[in-house]
């Protein structure tokens, strides 16, 4: 081994030994490390003026105005003996949801600074404020028609959702649990007078339950590959299976409209009754591999549990696994980390402290949990693990060295699981979503080009060229910012690039509202799902 490995090996050594002791001495005495967390990175919890609130809404409400819709004929027929339902009876009904949910929606702006966790509710009152008064405004304008029928599932799927998790999000006042009532009881009545029952989110249950069924596919070959062909192992692959079959006959179910919401509950029931006790014997086989498939079946299992609304439950063990895999995580990056490249870090000086407040944290959050604490003091805990890990993050993310940051990347997806497993909603600015809005504008913004090409080819406007310019400027702009949020561009640098994409989207709308080829109704189509979305990353990243 040369002299600057043995250097760096040593450097390391006495480096982790240091933290072993820190580590050791202060979770023992079982101090306060509020003060230590002070240096981390705040997370931004700032409302917003009613005005801005206001605007968000707004913005939500013209994306969806059906500037290209043509209505259908008015009076909609009930799936039930009801009959055809009368716009009159309705309309007082729809303007008194929609006014109760941009009431909650202002109670929520008002207590972000308060309530770790509501910035994910907020984002979703919003959007959901802006469809509720869409459908105000077209019921008004066009009567009642099979349009809002539709729109009037999806949002009652969508706000039962929404209210599923207000109710269970700590730290929210009694007004606004009166708020929530108000729009439940809105909601209910509204699907008393059309005749249904209370939804569920169909299509996002379809995709979950779909991607369930793959996760639960590669966890056999890991599986397989991992653990060979011994009795052990035959038998876990045996069970999976059993599983990914229920998980398709699920997919089924969900498919069928005429099948009740009670059938979908029972039969991922039936899932849960098998998955909980086979999850306990895979972890104890302490395979990376293993554990990388189960975590994805669990987020997934996660996902589907909320979709469905059913009552949150606190797993222990899988809490103290979790935070035993976060120390061993911030073991192996260190080991994998040399100490020259810590050195030359930014903010080297808070190397030691940061990978100290986190050790410690994961240890404190472990002692919790064993000594059976309440469920507050078990979150409490996991926001310190939360606030060490922003700090951890922020002084090691420009480490040169890919293996390094790779670790961190696992880290980052092991505190989103415990997150998970607690049910607990996210405060930062959460990068993965944003890539996924950013990466589905990219794509909207592409096909509106190639739209506006074919429709300019077709009719002759003065406008045309300056037309077909924006359009190309919006796709480059939404391109660079999907570059800019994958590359980890920090959220105040990325306000601009938003604001100055939505503002360069509503340029190329006004021209495309001038169309009238056939192409008018794919731009419709383009438009309904493009504008929500700049909507809601604009929301994101100006929060």
């Amino acid at each position: 081994m040369s002299i600057q490995g043995s250097s760096q090996k040593y450097g390391w050594f006495c480096l982790r030994s240091l933290l072993i002791f820190a580590s050791t001495l202060i979770a023992s005495l079982l101090i306060d490390t509020s003060e230590l967390f002070s240096q981390g990175v705040p997370v931004n919890r700032a409302s917003h003026s009613r005005d801005r609130t206001r605007g968000f809404i707004d913005d939500y409400t013209n994306s969806l105005d059906n500037d290209f819709y043509v209505p259908h004929q008015p009076g909609i027929q009930t799936p039930g003996e009801t009959g055809a339902v009368e716009g009159k009876s309705l309309r007082p009904l729809i303007r008194s949801f929609s006014d109760n949910l941009t009431q909650l929606t202002y109670a929520l702006n008002e207590q972000m600074g308060q309530v770790p966790g509501l910035r994910q509710s907020y984002t979703e009152a919003l959007r959901l404020s802006g469809t509720a008064v869409s459908v105000n405004k077209y019921s008004e304008k066009y009567g009642v028609d099979r349009t809002n029928l539709d729109q009037l599932k999806q949002l009652d799927a969508d706000w039962r959702e929404l209210a599923y998790r207000l109710e269970s999000l700590r730290g929210v006042t009694d007004e606004t649990l009166d708020l929530v009532k108000g729009v439940n009881d809105a909601d209910h009545r509204i699907r008393q007078l059309i005749g249904i029952q209370p939804q569920l989110d169909r299509r996002q249950l379809y995709l979950k339950a779909a991607s369930l069924a793959g996760d639960l596919e590669n966890l056999q070959e890991d599986l397989a590959a991992e653990l060979g062909n011994g009795q052990d192992a035959q038998a876990y692959r045996r069970l999976v299976s059993r599983l990914r079959q229920v998980v398709l006959n699920l997919v089924s179910i969900i498919r069928d409209e005429r099948s009740d919401a009670n059938v979908i509950v029972e039969e991922y029931k039936q899932f849960e009754t098998i998955w909980s006790p086979l999850v306990v014997k895979l972890r104890e086989e302490d395979n990376r591999f293993i554990e990388r498939g189960l975590r994805r079946v669990s987020a997934s299992v996660s996902d589907m549990h909320q979709l469905l609304l059913l009552p949150q439950k606190m797993d222990q063990s899988q809490f103290s696994h979790l935070a035993t895999s976060l120390k061993k995580d911030i073991d192996e990056f260190l080991e994998r980390t040399p100490l020259i490249l810590v050195m030359h870090l930014p903010k080297s000086k808070q190397a030691l402290l940061a990978a100290d407040q986190f050790y410690v944290a994961c240890a404190q959050f472990t002692e919790v949990v064993k000594r059976g604490q309440d469920q507050t003091e078990i979150i409490e805990a996991f926001r310190r693990i939360e606030a060490a890990e922003r700090t951890f993050i922020d002084v090691y993310r420009d480490v040169d060295s890919d293996k390094a940051v790779a670790v961190l990347n696992r880290i980052s997806q092991t505190v989103s699981a415990l997150r998970s497993s607690l049910h607990v909603q996210r405060d930062e600015f959460d990068s993965r979503v944003a890539e996924d809005l950013a990466a589905s504008i990219q794509n909207f913004t592409e096909q509106i080009e190639v739209t506006t090409k074919r429709w300019l080819e077709a009719e002759r406007h003065s406008f045309a060229q300056a037309c077909l310019q924006d359009a190309a400027d919006l796709t480059d702009r939404a391109a660079r910012l999907h570059d800019d949020i994958v590359t980890g561009k920090p959220q105040p640098e990325l306000k601009g690039e938003i604001t100055e994409l939505y503002e360069n989207w509503r340029r190329v709308y006004d021209y495309l509202l001038k169309c009238q080829t056939e192409d008018r109704q794919a731009m419709g189509r383009i438009s309904t799902n493009l504008t929500p979305a700049l909507v809601e990353l604009r929301t994101m990243i100006l929060q």
